[in-house]
């Protein structure tokens, strides 16, 4: 049988919904099953159970622009639609949010709101019920991804994936208008997963309206914990399914706005995704996609773009500028001489816009060619490049003692310090190496890469090796160290490793 309007107030008055009450109301009238006469009888219920002291509102967004308050119509159903039509209604003027609303609070609910610089404001009339002592949001047959309320939360603590948006409506007078609104709400949430807080807060009720579960939930106190979710994680209300585009950009946006707050710069080595140059496209995506912007070309792919004719250069350049990326050092590669090694990766440097160019490794036994090193320092100094040498096994950079009677015969050099290299000659690279040497002056890079002494995993995840690796990112940190922290996998190549990688180093930052 259909759904009468005794029905449906029987049904709303055991959900909650009282005489009095401010109701903003998302619906889904094809939930409720058959209803007698349509959107009319359910609104002709929702009015009676108010009652003329309560206040009925309904989204009415509209995708037309320009908008029209008069004409444009609502594209959240056919009940919000049916309402902007009903008598003594009064819907409010926003090109984006537009609300209509029935009852002695409709002008305060509505007033002003496109005078606002945002859509979704302690202003707008989703935040002027929540500032209501009897402010109520009624989801009827719909669920918390169509509760518009909590869009509220994400403006309140400016959330850094929200962004600019300009839209077109027609003013009082008929004239044409632009409104640009700041912190707009994006795409994909996941409002759904807010549903057991406020259900184990006691804010929220559920109950049924013929055949549609519905939700009532005190507008104020469900705002504020929403609030406080994003506050604990900026990204609450966001997914964790990795093949959803809106979500694995939104938490970019918080990785970087994160990272802003930093004195370091994290860059991220190319080459550990394994893609190669055909791919390069790919593996900067997938490192944009973790928030980071900066970017280092190990030998492999040094070597590959060194070999590239001008135009597939040209292409690479016109990718980092599009996805808004840098890069912060190259590799000597390419050559057995020395000095041209290091011009080729020069010429690189400064057509990719990198400020770091690093030395190839120089074997242990070998004479290590200091005047030579300190005329390309030279060279490179005068075309705003600074050569970095990294410790590594087995060469002239081996030890804690190694780099330092390298670095003291060679002023102008910078150290690319690597925490698991100097695990693997035994050292403690915060303990011993950092802290009582004079290492600390040079660093110019850290390598987040981790491993242990011999005996143990040549490579590990950050923070699992004996690399003290969370030691020298918070004694960096503490000196204000406005270099670059790297993400390094060692000897684990590929996207997995990658991500994994990222992951560790999150979760270090966290605990600092």
């Amino acid at each position: 049988m259909a759904l009468t309007k005794g029905d449906i107030c029987s049904s709303l008055r055991q959900l909650g919904v009282q005489h009095g009450t401010i109701l903003m109301v998302h619906s889904s009238l094809s939930a409720l099953g058959e209803v007698e006469h349509g959107p009319d009888t359910l609104i002709d219920a929702l009015l009676e159970i108010i009652g003329p002291s309560g206040t009925l509102c309904m989204p009415a967004m509209s995708g037309e622009q320009p908008f029209r308050t008069e004409s444009s119509p609502s594209n959240v159903g056919i009940v919000t639609e049916r309402f902007r039509h009903w008598p003594g209604v009064k819907r409010g003027l926003h090109p984006t949010h537009s609300v209509s609303c029935l009852g002695p609070k409709a002008d305060e609910i509505i007033a002003g709101h496109i005078d606002q610089p945002t859509a979704l404001g302690p202003d707008s009339p989703w935040g002027r019920i929540a500032r209501m002592e009897d402010g109520y949001v009624l989801l009827l047959g719909a669920d918390q991804d169509r509760n518009t309320l909590l869009h509220c939360a994400e403006e309140a603590v400016d959330a850094p994936y929200l962004s600019p948006l300009t839209r077109t409506y027609i003013d009082a007078d008929g004239n044409l208008q632009t409104k640009e609104l700041a912190r707009f709400p994006g795409p994909h949430r996941d409002f759904i997963g807010l549903t057991a807080l406020f259900r184990e807060a006691g804010v929220l009720t559920t109950g049924k309206v013929g055949r549609a579960l519905c939700q009532l939930m005190h507008a104020g106190r469900t705002l504020e914990l929403s609030i406080a979710a994003l506050r604990k994680d900026p990204a609450a209300v966001l997914c964790d399914n990795p093949n959803c585009a809106d979500c694995v950009e939104q938490r970019a946006a918080i990785a970087r706005h994160r990272l802003a707050q930093e004195d370091f710069t994290l860059t991220a080595l190319v080459d550990d995704l394994g893609l190669g140059i055909d791919r390069i496209q790919d593996a900067l995506g997938l490192i944009a996609n973790r928030g980071i912007e900066t970017v280092e070309f190990g030998p492999l792919l040094t070597s590959q773009l060194i070999t590239l004719a001008e135009e597939p250069l040209t292409e690479v350049r016109a990718l980092l500028s599009a996805m808004g990326m840098s890069v912060s050092m190259v590799s000597c590669v390419g050559s057995r001489d020395l000095s041209e090694a290091v011009h080729h990766s020069a010429d690189l440097a400064k057509a990719l816009g990198a400020t770091l160019v690093k030395l190839p490794p120089i074997p242990l036994e070998a004479e290590i060619p200091v005047e030579d090193i300190a005329l390309l320092v030279q060279e490179l100094g005068d075309i705003g490049l600074t050569l970095v040498i990294e410790n590594q096994e087995g060469t002239f950079c081996d030890t804690k003692g190694d780099c330092e009677a390298v670095l003291a015969s060679l002023p102008g050099v910078d150290l690319a310090f690597n925490p698991a290299n100097f695990a693997h000659v035994e050292e403690h690279p915060f303990l011993y190496t950092f802290y009582k040497g004079k290492l600390k002056h040079r660093v110019r890079q850290l390598y987040i890469t981790d491993g242990c002494r011999p005996g143990g995993d040549l490579f590990t995840l950050p923070g699992q090796g004996n690399g003290e690796v969370k030691e020298l990112m918070s004694i960096l940190r503490c000196r204000g160290f406005d270099g670059f922290f790297c993400l390094k996998t060692g000897s684990r190549i590929g996207v997995d490793e990658f991500k994994r990688q990222c992951d560790a180093f999150w979760h270090l930052i966290e605990t600092l």
